[in-house]
């Protein structure tokens, strides 16, 4: 493989918010090893808008899974897109298929049964134990290159930074005051906490902490949020849906983020922003990579079903276990040390 001769590099991960956060640091060491390259990221919008103002990236290739006249000018783009590197880390027929439509005469999968053809390079990862940064960055060992690893890091604009400060003034929030944002929704019902749990949390920030309380949601979260609401005691600022780029810049300026283990919660880290990570059947070594010495915390209790990667489930006892007072105490440990 002549590794040396690369100036166009195609990345794909089609989605979700989360995966394509952690894929940012592999993106950072391409810039390190190839910096006249041009590099392309292809994924779906929403989420593709993540990346915009990205210095590892000089061309956004947009899917819209709703509109395929939409997305033709992108295929044909693709196919004429003469890359010499394309790395494929969502690994799905899909991606596997435009992956060898880009031509690349390196192109870098996963080891999966069928779609390995599609590929000039493969890796297998599956005995090794490694956290989501890690495992998309050993999609570079066929390179063999070198570099440093940088963690998740979204640019937010001037512009941006501006306007958020004005939409939180705007909507009351006190800028003297320390704000803490709470996350109650999820996509998946086993991996939410309770939503009285996170009034209590709300009205304990509030009364003890001094604080103010910023309830974010995603499109469709309306119902989780209100039965949230409803057991808030303290005058509520109503949460709205933003879109990704403008939750970014919201989440910026918040001292602490408290989230279930959803998308929102590597948003946050990646504006800089100390974020609590609440864990039932999910993986926290897999899903939360996020340094400790920066403020991030997860909180997570092992069961004797932990880690069953369940979506759906009628006695979670695993978020039973997580409690008020340990939500609370994380998130005052957080705001003394790094407020």
């Amino acid at each position: 493989m002549n590794r040396d001769n690369i100036h166009n590099i195609l990345v794909t991960r089609l989605r979700f918010m989360g995966d394509i956060i952690l894929t940012i640091p592999l993106l950072d060491a391409l810039r390190q090893n190839y910096p006249r390259a041009r590099i392309s990221y292809l994924a779906e919008s929403p989420y593709l808008s993540l990346l915009e103002d990205h210095p590892g990236v000089d061309t956004l290739l947009e899917i819209d899974r709703k509109n395929f006249a939409r997305t033709v000018p992108v295929y044909v783009k693709l196919a004429a897109g003469a890359y010499d590197l394309a790395i494929d880390l969502f690994g799905n027929p899909r991606s596997a298929l435009l992956t060898r439509l880009s031509r690349a005469r390196i192109r870098i999968g996963g080891d999966f049964r069928g779609r390995r053809h599609f590929y000039s390079h493969t890796v297998n990862n599956n005995q090794k134990k490694l956290n989501a940064i890690q495992f998309h960055l050993s999609y570079l060992e066929p390179l063999a290159i070198r570099f440093r690893t940088i963690d998740p890091y979204i640019n937010i604009t001037p512009q941006e930074k501006a306007w958020a400060q004005e939409y939180l003034q705007r909507r009351g929030f006190r800028v003297n005051e320390k704000i803490i944002g709470i996350h109650p929704g999820a996509s998946w019902p086993a991996k939410r906490w309770f939503p009285n749990r996170f009034a209590v949390l709300a009205n304990r920030l509030v009364s003890r902490a001094k604080s103010q309380i910023l309830f974010t949601m995603g499109p469709g979260e309306e119902q989780i949020l209100e039965s949230t609401l409803k057991s808030c005691t303290f005058t509520l600022i109503q949460p709205k849906v933003l879109t990704l780029r403008q939750l970014a810049a919201v989440l910026s300026q918040v001292d602490v983020f408290i989230s279930n283990d959803c998308g929102p919660m590597h948003l946050a880290p990646a504006v800089g922003t100390p974020t609590i990570g609440l864990f039932g059947p999910g993986e926290p070594e897999i899903w939360f990579p996020y340094p400790r010495d920066l403020g991030h915390r997860f909180i997570h209790h092992d069961m004797d079903c932990s880690r069953c990667r369940r979506d759906f489930c009628d006695n979670p006892v695993c978020m039973q276990t997580i409690t008020v007072d340990e939500v609370y105490d994380t998130a005052v440990d957080i705001l003394r040390t790094w407020g």
